[in-house]
């Protein structure tokens, strides 16, 4: 492939990127966890696509450095100002994805915990003026549980 046409493409490829993050970035900060998800094939295979220009650019480098010495400077210049705004918007995908992870999996400690001290019962008072279910209740009538592992 001719080295202009794969910076061009590499180009368009990290553009879309770059968008894309930032709208997963503002889904995430607003905790839109359903746009996260949409935009989660998309992401994956732009980042595939740019992989595989990266290393087919990696190799033709290896083998045919003057291919690139022709390429147009300007182009060079914005991949690189696109590589940049991508590897900041990588760096906060990748601290609120890790916050989002470590609240959800908080809360659900938090829901499983409560779960295993819930006590059945209609909380009225027995015959022996205790309040709650008798412990043969309890044992018969053990809390359930699902869980949503979205994220």
């Amino acid at each position: 492939m001719d080295a202009g046409k794969r910076i061009d493409d590499l180009l368009f490829i990290t553009n879309g990127l770059a968008d894309l993050l930032e709208q997963e970035n503002a889904a995430l900060h607003s905790n839109r966890l359903d746009i996260v998800q949409s935009l989660l094939e998309r992401k994956t295979t732009l980042s595939r696509a740019y992989e595989i220009r990266v290393f087919g650019m990696k190799q033709e480098l290896e083998h045919e450095q003057a291919q690139y010495d022709e390429v147009d400077l300007a182009n060079i210049d914005r991949l690189t100002e696109v590589g940049q705004r991508v590897a900041v918007l990588i760096d906060e995908n990748e601290k609120m994805l890790k916050i989002a992870l470590e609240v959800s999996r908080r809360f659900m400690a938090c829901v499983a915990d409560s779960a295993k001290h819930i006590v059945p019962g209609t909380g009225a008072y027995s015959a022996s003026g205790r309040t709650g279910a008798t412990t043969t209740a309890t044992q018969k009538q053990a809390p359930s549980m699902a869980l949503d592992e979205t994220l």
